[in-house]
């Protein structure tokens, strides 16, 4: 394994990037042990016309990529070996790759769409570990217990350190930013993540590594290659940089019922089995999730347990088509004692669009019943106890919002979003701080407000600033008080 780089001595924020090369073709390969020296690759289906997804380096070797059909594959190499990874594995082990990554970084984000890959804030970790190579090599031994063998590449910017762990088997600390601008733009296209149509076309115009990319016209690279090519090229340039949006790692949706009378009986335990399950398909729902399955275990007087898993015909947030099936499975069980203990586990996956609107079919919420609600609260305390916020444009932040009469309540509505906003409190005025100097001096995101000439002279340079106490105060610093000020907070 190559180790490059040292630690240099920096007060400059340092992102690393864990790749575990191609997750879901490993997945594969442990459960095919016998496959390891042969071609292999993961297909989508496993028919003659299913395209590729990923494939290993014997594979790459016969000319075989990824996005092909495996009938053509075949062509190329008779003794290729292809097959199946469930979304369920591939989600099982980015979760437990995340669990392991949580305990060296407060601070880590799983890639939503390549699984296998993760950033995590690596800044201030050489103080705890002696070095930031100590650190990675620690990440570095515990995936490989795991049979993870990853990459981990700890740079200054999101892209250059993904692109240099896509690039290469290695754990590399990067002493400056230019050193990682240069060995990024050697990568090679073939390593990213795109578009198979999008490759093919890049590789007609000898296109071939990042460098090249940046070195072609910025101005028709939309216009004639696309969005994906777009945003490629903004991302490599340092145009598009993201900043770290770390996830917590969900709870799995289960829950247990100690049955203080144990009693065989079907129907009575089916309504025990709906008392777990609506608070369950909720708090999927909350998720944008779907239930993919239910996982059932009865702990019997005698001491065994039966287990059984029903499964729906597609994700579903029906209560009554699951207990149908849970009937169904409980009606052909026959138990040699009384149930003592019950557990319910949801498999859920991220659910359609379609899925998504069947909690509308059957809202919970009656707006009539909310509106008479509101109109007592009104009478009782007067006008203005009921109001709704409006954006208005101005200058300054306290300015750009203002309360005005609740006029009608609006249907909820199911967004789909992969990842849960922030959400900004504004005071109505700016509170004095008593800082010299704000705790964290890494901002989240920093930028001036200045103007005012029409009234009087404002300058604000404004932060997002970490607290001591976990909190994240949006706060500016005011040059010509010389003073802090909280503007907000996010929640």
């Amino acid at each position: 394994m190559d180790r490059v780089g040292a630690t240099p001595r920096s007060a400059v924020d340092r992102t690393a990037c864990i790749n575990i090369r191609a997750l879901p073709l490993q997945l594969l390969l442990r459960r095919h042990p016998e496959w390891k020296q042969r071609p292999v690759a993961v297909v989508e289906q496993e028919k003659p016309y299913s395209p590729l997804l990923w494939v290993n380096a014997p594979a790459g070797q016969a000319g075989i990529r990824s996005g092909m059909r495996y009938a053509s594959a075949l062509s190329l190499d008779r003794d290729l070996c292809a097959g199946t990874v469930s979304e369920r594995e591939i989600r099982e082990a980015v979760r437990q790759v995340h669990q392991l990554l949580d305990r060296f970084s407060p601070r880590v984000e799983p890639c939503e769409k390549e699984p296998g890959v993760f950033w995590a804030d690596a800044g201030g970790l050489d103080k705890l570990y002696g070095s930031l190579e100590a650190w990675a090599r620690q990440i570095d031994f515990h995936l490989s217990r795991l049979e993870f063998p990853a990459s981990i590449v700890i740079g200054f910017s999101r892209f250059g350190s993904y692109a240099l762990a896509k690039a290469a088997r290695l754990v590399a600390v990067l002493p400056s930013l230019e050193v990682e601008q240069a060995q990024s733009r050697r990568v090679s296209l073939l390593h990213l993540q795109l578009d198979p149509r999008l490759r093919d076309r890049l590789e007609k115009l000898a296109v071939h590594t990042l460098g090249d990319l940046l070195g072609l016209p910025e101005a028709g690279i939309q216009s004639h290659l696309g969005e994906q090519a777009w945003n490629l090229y903004r991302l490599a340039s340092g145009e598009l940089s993201l900043p770290l949006q770390p996830r917590s790692i969900p709870e799995p949706l289960r829950a247990c019922m100690d049955l203080n009378e144990p009693d065989p009986n079907a129907q009575r335990l089916l309504f025990r089995i709906k008392q777990l399950l609506d608070p369950l398909l909720r708090a999927a729902a909350e998720r944008y999730q779907a239930a993919a399955a239910l996982r059932l275990q009865l702990r019997l007087e005698n001491g065994t347990c039966h287990r059984h898993r029903i499964q729906p015909a597609r994700p579903t947030l029906e209560v009554p088509v699951l207990l149908d099936l849970v009937r169904l499975r409980l009606e052909r069980v026959s138990l040699c004692a009384p149930p003592l203990e019950l557990s319910l586990e949801v498999e859920a996956v991220c659910a359609s669009v379609e899925r998504r609107n069947l909690l509308l079919q059957a809202p919970r919420r009656n707006n009539e019943a909310a509106l008479r609600a509101l109109a007592r609260v009104r009478a009782e305390f007067g006008p203005d106890s009921v109001l709704s916020a409006r954006l208005k444009p101005a200058h300054l932040p306290e300015a750009r919002w203002e309360w005005q009469p609740f006029q009608k309540l609006p249907p909820a509505i199911l967004r789909p979003v992969p990842i849960r906003p922030l959400v900004r409190r504004t005071h109505v005025r700016p509170k004095p701080l008593d800082w010299k100097k704000p705790p964290d001096t890494r901002p989240l995101l920093g930028y001036l407000i200045s103007g005012g000439w029409w009234n009087r002279e404002i300058r604000r340079d404004y932060r997002f600033v970490n607290t001591k106490r976990g909190e994240i105060l949006w706060a500016y610093y005011d040059p010509q008080e010389r003073r802090w000020y909280s503007q907000g907070r996010v929640e």
